[in-house]
């Protein structure tokens, strides 16, 4: 069965920085952010929420547990080609995000994993974007 949607806790003060590295990371996807049905929580999504980013007061979870958190957290989307995998890398890095893996192959996975990984510049979580159709651009 597929997942309907997740929840993504980061501080309340970088809860605005996360949300537009995704926006400016992913809207050639046509993600965008949906709503805000109360406040520091954003839903966010191409055609429904389905990512959900919760910002929370410091003192619920300390710094050092945040960073924990974010330094193994990992989120995947996925790309209809390589073309998207290569675009969402490039706009990640120019939003301020650090390489953690360039567009490539990655056929440990499979023979057609084509994905890059990039580092929001607020929490450091690992974004990734994929595609199972290999590298060839289609």
């Amino acid at each position: 069965m597929p997942c309907d949607h997740l929840s993504l806790q980061v501080p309340n003060t970088k809860l605005e920085e996360v949300t537009q590295f995704l926006l400016a990371s992913l809207s050639h996807l046509g993600f965008k952010e949906f709503m805000r049905p109360v406040p520091h929580v954003v839903g966010l999504g191409e055609t429904m929420p389905y990512l959900w980013i919760a910002g929370v007061e410091c003192d619920q979870l300390d710094t050092a547990t945040f960073e924990t958190l974010n330094k193994h957290a990992h989120i995947a989307f996925a790309a209809e080609n390589a073309e998207q995998v290569r675009q969402f890398h490039e706009a990640g890095l120019k939003a301020g995000g650090t390489c953690n893996g360039p567009p490539g192959l990655r056929t440990h996975y499979h023979p057609n994993y084509y994905c890059a990984f990039v580092k929001d510049p607020a929490c450091g979580i690992n974004w990734e974007i994929v595609t199972h159709h290999g590298g060839d651009g289609k």
